[in-house]
């Protein structure tokens, strides 16, 4: 292999790597926060309700204080929740019941 092969498998390395590093940037632009739509155990990092601190560790099926990261639009969609929204929500425990009810017969089909 002569120097100019190398240097060109080497450039190729750097500028590949580089994309690599910018794409995780531009994917999560294109992601938001849901609440309330995490099922048991499906749930996205910690939720503002303060009962867990991990993902993974929601114990009950679409508790407004938890999320799952979806892209960008579907939220709403899903019947979902901004944090705004969810944190109104869990000021009332009422409020909370009825908002688990709607999604599981969403759920249900």
């Amino acid at each position: 292999m002569n120097k100019h092969q190398i240097l060109s498998i080497a450039a190729a390395t750097m500028i590949a790597t580089g994309a690599l590093a910018a794409a995780p940037a531009s994917h999560a632009t294109t992601l938001e926060k849901c609440f309330g739509v995490a099922t048991a155990h499906h749930n996205d990092c910690a939720g503002i309700s303060g009962l867990h601190s991990c993902k993974g560790q929601a114990t009950i099926n679409y508790d407004p204080g938890d999320f799952r990261v979806v892209p960008t639009g579907t939220c709403g969609k899903m019947g979902g929740l901004d944090m705004t929204q969810a944190k109104a929500i869990l000021k009332n425990p009422a409020k909370i019941k009825a908002f688990e009810a709607k999604m599981e017969e969403k759920a249900k089909g």
